[in-house]
């Protein structure tokens, strides 16, 4: 009761991203009604960015297909239009979701920022390109960003090339060989220990830093390993509430059957 708690009452937060994150992971614990009871009173904000979340959650929330596309193509708008200042966010959902490119105009948009150096969202753009038809060439691109002296853009080219699986030997080795020579302190090193796989993310699923473990502990729980949580340190009211959720799915991975029948 407790897990369940901390992600329904956090999943109420409107207009903080933990709220998209509870729903979310809601969501991944068959608990979409509980999902939609916080987001679809929000299925009309217009607020930016923020909106591009309550849509992603009602597109995998939603029952209906009919509905769960509706929402797909709110996100989708905002990708082509080409003045909205969410479309990185927008580009990033649709990823996340592994929505196919399907509208006119779409691939030439995406190719288009797939091919920017500049664009601080070419990853998630890469990543659109690999899962229509995944090249090493798009690999090498995605890679080629880790090289940028942007650590943001660093920190996304890491998280999608944690989100890609397999990946090649030659590109793990690298990523793990960078992971060890990150500073601990970088916002980018969490992303580039799970992108260098399931040793090093289990290593940093031990780490004293809540931010990092929180992470851990949600991409271990989604592959279905084993972990390790400590209700008293993981779930206690003074811990990040990112710790907090990602202990709370964890938790409640572990007991599917009880889960179902609550329901």
């Amino acid at each position: 009761m407790r897990c369940e708690t901390i992600l329904v009452e956090s999943s109420h937060a409107e207009g903080e991203w933990s709220g998209i994150h509870a729903a979310e992971y809601l969501i991944r614990l068959n608990e979409s009604p509980k999902a939609l009871a916080a987001f679809r009173p929000l299925a009309e904000c217009m607020t930016p960015q923020y909106r591009i979340g309550v849509w992603r959650v009602l597109a995998q929330a939603e029952p209906a297909p009919q509905d769960k596309a509706r929402y797909i193509e709110k996100i989708r708008s905002v990708l082509l239009d080409d003045t909205a200042d969410d479309r990185l966010h927008a580009l990033e959902s649709l990823a996340k979701l592994h929505v196919s490119i399907e509208a006119p105009g779409e691939l030439e948009i995406v190719e288009r920022l797939a091919d920017s150096a500049d664009y601080p969202g070419r990853s998630f753009a890469i990543w659109r390109l690999m899962q229509a038809k995944p090249t090493p060439k798009l690999l090498d691109l995605l890679m080629d960003e880790l090289k940028t002296e942007d650590d943001v853009r660093r920190l996304r080219a890491a998280f999608v090339l944690g989100q890609w699986k397999p990946l090649p030997a030659a590109d793990q080795a690298k990523l793990r060989q960078l992971s060890a020579s990150e500073p601990l302190e970088s916002i980018v090193f969490p992303y580039l220990a799970i992108a260098a796989g399931q040793g090093e993310t289990k290593r940093l699923a031990e780490s004293k830093n809540a931010a990092h473990r929180a992470l851990a502990l949600k991409e271990l729980t989604i592959e279905g390993s084993a972990v390790k949580v400590d209700p008293a340190v993981d779930l206690a009211d003074d811990a990040p509430l990112a710790l907090r959720q990602a202990a709370s799915f964890a938790l409640l991975m572990k007991r599917p059957n009880e889960t179902a029948d609550a329901n």
